[in-house]
């Protein structure tokens, strides 16, 4: 009951705030739809009708099942938890939230394992780390590209961290996964009618969730780091641009922007909150498990990029590098996915060796 209190209270006062500064909601909600229509859309749609694709016409499947022998060893899950990880990390936000939520409701892991699962499954993908963010927000492919890899192996760390969350909780049993055989025109048209689907959901969670903390951090004015800082706590795309925008180096842009991405924002945090309605799962592990990978990734970030400083030449003071075609963005960000799902199965399929090997 106090929980209901709370929330009503939260949208009357949200509500009452909106028709107090009707006007720059209307502003605001302008320069977010923008937003998705020159950044968002353009980066994210075309990788969301390719996952669909890929998941639809079995390919998750057989990616899960390649890649299974590492997750009792790393994660301590059951080898069906692969399906989230990695159509996690291909997909983007909130597929691998929603295939674990799918995994414990058809009982292929347990309530514990798939909470361990939402702790680390559910990343940004890579068309907007290298896209959005390295390409059209940075005009630098290379530094999404780092970005993602440092995105995915604060991923995998904060999985390994977790993996003794739980563990009371039972272990399921071995399951197969198996997708329905569809005609090749239908899972076309069911990739369409869900990433379409998809792509408003993130469109308008953004137009809202942006239109809202801008204007709460409109009413009193904050310093430039702290607004930028409190805009991706709130939504992590407005967030990522207002750090593009600030009076400071590169460096410092990037480890801001490796946390936001990382932490994901309250925006996403619903949507997770969402596709995970009724299915009993404890959301604490997700959340803290967010924190963590925001904290990793920043400290990463700091790390990798100090070491590659001094010979790099993307932290010179020239102009940056004219951005990639569209499609040129989208081909670096399908390598960029093959490439690591590729080597998360080489990692598994020696795992498995070794394992048969004692």
């Amino acid at each position: 009951m106090l929980r209901k209190t709370v929330f009503y209270t939260a949208v009357l006062l949200a509500a009452a705030m909106l028709l107090w500064r009707s006007g720059d909601i209307i502003y605001y909600s302008r320069d977010a739809m923008r937003m998705c229509y020159e950044l968002i859309i353009p980066t994210l749609f075309p990788f969301f009708v390719c996952s669909s694709l890929l998941v639809y016409s079995g390919f998750g499947s057989v990616l899960a099942r390649a890649s299974s022998g590492i997750m009792r060893p790393l994660f301590n899950v059951a080898p069906s938890g692969a399906a989230a990880f990695v159509l996690g990390i291909i997909s983007g936000y909130p597929l691998g939230a929603l295939t674990a939520a799918q995994l414990y409701r058809c009982g292929a892991v347990s309530k514990a394992e798939a909470e361990r699962l939402l702790s680390f499954c559910s990343n940004s993908g890579p068309l907007f780390i290298i896209g959005s963010v390295g390409v059209s927000v940075y005009g630098r492919p290379a530094c999404g590209a780092a970005l993602y890899a440092i995105h995915i192996v604060s991923s995998i760390a904060v999985g390994v961290i977790f993996r003794g969350y739980g563990k009371k909780g039972h272990n399921s049993p071995p399951m197969r996964l198996d997708t329905e055989e569809l005609p090749l025109a239908e899972v076309f048209s069911k990739a369409l009618r869900q990433s379409a689907e998809s792509i408003v959901t993130v469109c308008f969670s953004i137009i809202f969730f942006s239109a809202l903390s801008r204007t709460l951090l409109g009413i009193r004015a904050l310093p430039p780091l702290l607004d930028a800082a409190a805009a991706g706590l709130c939504e992590f795309s407005t967030g990522v641009l207002k750090v593009s925008a600030l009076d400071a180096s590169l460096y410092e842009k990037l480890i801001l922007t490796s946390f936001i991405v990382g932490f994901s924002g309250i925006g996403v945090h619903l949507q997770v909150t969402a596709v995970t309605a009724g299915s009993g799962l404890s959301l604490r592990p997700y959340i803290l498990g967010k924190l963590l990978h925001g904290a990793l990734a920043a400290s990463l970030t700091a790390a990798v990029f100090a070491a590659a400083k001094p010979a790099a030449r993307v932290f010179s003071s020239a102009a940056p590098s004219a951005p990639l075609s569209a499609s040129g963005a989208v081909s670096a960000s399908m390598l960029a996915a093959a490439a690591a799902v590729l080597l998360f199965a080489a990692a598994a399929a020696k795992l498995a060796a070794a394992a048969r090997r004692r």
